[in-house]
């Protein structure tokens, strides 16, 4: 059995936009025209927010069978490819990562086709989160309270969000509704 991966989560930080802004940059090189649209998701890209110092990535593509063409491309700088069906629920992804030496996550890379619901999910929660204090505030310190438990346990951390996470994302959608988003 695998050995839980090492984690830790930091007040927020703004060099976490210059790094998506650096990891979007390769990306758009190598998926070219088949890039629609790339967005910094999770919660570095929530100002404010404690989060795990790893730059989460979604990215739009036209046909999600080509990533597999590019894979070897991707390897060489500096990605990992783990295939598909890493989301929960969702067969039509592909995922990436760059990881240090030692095994500390720095990046993770979500690339769904045009249409694919879980798209949607992503943006309305981070946009919901950074205009709704109360749920931001909610969310981290739930994340506090789980990493002062579980430190060590990333999967007891990660299923401790959970309820919570499933929560905002229903008031999320409210929002956005409401908003017109």
């Amino acid at each position: 059995m695998k050995s839980p991966r090492h984690f830790t989560i930091e007040e927020y930080n703004p060099e976490w936009k210059k790094r998506f802004e650096n990891v979007a940059d390769r990306l758009r090189q190598l998926l070219g025209d088949n890039l629609i649209e790339i967005e910094h998701i999770g919660s570095t890209s929530i100002e404010g927010m404690v989060a795990k110092p790893q730059i989460d990535v979604l990215a739009i593509v036209r046909d999600i069978s080509k990533i597999k063409d590019i894979v070897g491309e991707l390897e060489e700088v500096g990605f990992t490819y783990h295939g598909g069906g890493y989301i929960r629920h969702n067969k039509e992804d592909e995922y990436l990562s760059e990881d240090t030496k030692d095994g500390i996550r720095l990046t993770s890379v979500h690339i769904l086709p045009k249409d694919n619901f879980e798209i949607s999910e992503f943006k309305i929660f981070r946009d919901y989160l950074r205009n709704n204090i109360q749920d931001k505030e909610l969310y981290i310190n739930i994340k506090k309270e789980l990493y002062a438990l579980h430190d060590q346990n990333y999967p007891a951390y990660d299923a401790g969000k959970e309820g919570v996470v499933k929560a905002i994302i229903a008031r999320a959608k409210v929002w956005s509704d409401n908003n017109n988003i």
